[in-house]
């Protein structure tokens, strides 16, 4: 198992995804699991489902106005004649 589905998988395991989020749907790949963390939001329910009241989730903002991850744009082959 791919390593970003094995975090996926232990996300859930830690109650912060729903069993059936998209990132275990046959066509998920690692990109969706990093919209699902681009926030940070997940990241401190995780911590504090691994401690209990390390971080005060009434401080922070569980609807981020914040970053979004593009895809990578495949790059274009090289010109004819160049190697690398």
């Amino acid at each position: 198992m791919e390593p970003w589905k094995q975090c996926a998988q232990w996300l859930i395991h830690c109650k912060v995804l729903p069993a059936n989020h998209r990132v275990t749907w046959d066509s998920a790949q690692v990109f969706d699991l990093a919209q699902t963390l681009r926030d940070g939001v997940l990241l401190c329910q995780l911590l504090n489902n691994l401690r209990a009241h390390s971080i005060n989730l009434k401080e922070i903002n569980l609807r981020p106005q914040m970053s979004q991850v593009r895809r990578p744009a495949r790059a274009p082959p090289p010109p004819a004649g160049v190697s690398h």
